[in-house]
């Protein structure tokens, strides 16, 4: 009988060592949100590459899952979803977020740049160098980049001159190009980057700015037309985390997540973001009935003189908020054109 319920107790505790090693290998779930549609290229080539890449380095033990679509939260709430731990990370538009990020909105000054990769180098190195500090707190960011540059795409108009964007209504994604849409003449409207299809469909806009990757995205090549390349601005994005999640990691999954941050994240990013804009670019010129107009000579120099009081409104506004715009602008431009 002893032997009997030795045995049993033996069998009990590797049951219970064996659950418990099940347990242990159990991978950390970390939930990925972004607005973008699960087809859409971020969503799908680069945040989906990261997370598949970090999982893979983390030997199984992390398991990076992206949430697409906004399920977790609409365009306008990533910050706050990561911030609250709804989500663990977040990819967001930093212009969607009130007046957090004034700064980083640099890259989005007309002409800087036109393509992600410069922009993006100088958005991660100005937050290497601390210039970006205060924009961050509270939150691990993992890295920056932005868009390649932004061109205009109309629903049934042609738009090729300044002058003729005068009463038109045209989305806006960021305060800086709210300043650049005005000096035009247009209309600024608000509406979130999956809400533009259905705008332009319903005539709420009459055009967009966008990347040409987002045309694709967001299938807009249904709705619009004609599309005009001026690379008149960018946007800057940023990939999230939670602060307590980040530091609950163990110290060897935290190094896993560092080694994909910062310029090892944006410079693998812009990368991928301006080899698909150029592929999009001749996917949408293609189209039939669609017509792309590269903006140049003296209608590119009008543009570029009624934009140029941008920079220094830009200038003037950090400077009421006790930031030192001339300093960020001032090493954007010169990380831009090393990069260049």
């Amino acid at each position: 009988m002893l032997k009997k319920f030795s045995l049993l107790g033996m069998a009990f505790a590797a049951s219970v060592t064996l659950a418990t090693q099940v347990q242990a290998a159990d991978p950390i779930e970390l939930k990925l949100a972004t607005f973008e549609p699960p087809h859409a290229f971020a969503a799908k080539s680069v945040l989906k590459a990261w997370a598949d890449k970090v999982n893979k380095e983390s030997g199984g033990r992390l398991n990076v899952k992206v949430f697409a679509g906004g399920v977790l939260g609409k365009p306008p709430q990533q910050y706050d979803i990561v911030k609250g731990g709804v989500a663990d990370l977040a990819w967001t538009v930093l212009g969607y977020i009130g007046g957090q990020f004034p700064l980083s909105s640099v890259v989005d000054l007309p002409f800087l740049t036109t393509s992600s990769k410069g922009a993006t180098h100088a958005l991660n190195t100005l937050y290497e160098e601390g210039l970006l500090d205060a924009e961050f707190s509270g939150v691990k960011n993992i890295g920056m980049h932005t868009m390649h540059a932004y061109q205009f795409h109309f629903k049934d108009k042609k738009v090729t001159k300044p002058e003729q964007f005068k009463g038109l209504k045209i989305r806006v994604p960021s305060k800086i190009m709210g300043n650049i849409l005005g000096k035009l003449g247009a209309t600024p409207v608000r509406v979130p980057a999956p809400g533009t299809y259905e705008a332009l469909q319903r005539g709420v806009l009459d055009g967009t700015p966008f990347p040409y990757a987002a045309v694709g995205s967001f299938r807009l090549g249904d709705v619009t037309k004609y599309h005009t390349e001026i690379n008149i601005s960018n946007t800057s994005f940023a990939l999230l985390m939670n602060e307590d999640k980040y530091n609950s990691l163990p110290d060897d999954l935290k190094k896993v997540i560092d080694a994909n941050s910062g310029h090892a994240f944006g410079d693998w990013a812009a990368n991928l973001i301006d080899s698909n804009d150029g592929k999009q670019k001749e996917v949408i010129g293609a189209m039939e009935g669609h017509e792309v107009t590269i903006v140049s000579g003296a209608d590119l120099d009008e543009y570029k003189k009624l934009l140029d009081p941008v920079e220094g409104e830009w200038l003037a506004d950090m400077k009421s908020k006790n930031l030192d715009g001339e300093k960020v602008l001032a090493r954007t431009k010169e990380v831009i054109g090393e990069m260049q």
